[in-house]
């Protein structure tokens, strides 16, 4: 086995752990709750296969969905997402996208930013709009999801340095 993937394996392991065994069970002003396994799918390396990264994003997801009976919101957020993942990173990133460490490094800190804050706020909003579910409750989505990407920023932007800065 590839160093790289067994170092890949065992940090997504550790980041799905303490999802489940610390985040889910953080409830910040009743509104903020931390979905630090949203860093997996930004960090998802472009060499490896997009196929493997739709099956992991539904693999997650499930994993997520079952520890907090959410009838398979979080499932349908992350393929959703691992989805978009091309061209949100085209988007962000433009010709540098094809490289395998683009996001990382060699490009400019605001097209990392964009890159972050879309897939961080496109997984909350799809994720709060289908707790809610109703018209009426159209500005209590958009809240939540802006308050909630702010503070998923900060985290995932923190665990992303953490992890490639060396």
């Amino acid at each position: 086995m590839n160093r790289e993937l067994a170092r890949d394996i065992i940090l997504s392991i550790i980041i799905i752990l303490a999802q489940l065994l610390i985040f889910n069970h953080m409830n910040l002003f009743g509104t903020i709750n931390p979905f630090i396994y949203v860093s997996l799918f930004i960090l998802y390396k472009t060499s490896y296969d997009k196929t493997y990264l739709i099956i992991f994003g539904f693999l997650v997801g499930l994993i997520i969905d079952l520890s907090m009976q959410t009838y398979g919101i979080h499932t349908l957020a992350s393929i959703t997402v691992c989805y978009l993942k091309e061209k949100i990173e085209k988007y962000s990133f433009g010709v540098n996208s094809i490289l395998p460490l683009a996001m990382i490094s060699g490009t400019q800190l605001t097209n990392r930013i964009t890159y972050f804050l879309i897939i961080i706020f496109l997984h909350s909003l799809i994720y709060f709009s289908l707790i809610f579910f109703k018209l009426e409750f159209t500005l209590t989505i958009f809240l939540y999801t802006l308050i909630n990407s702010i503070v998923n920023f900060i985290i995932i932007w923190i665990i992303s340095k953490l992890i490639f800065d060396k």
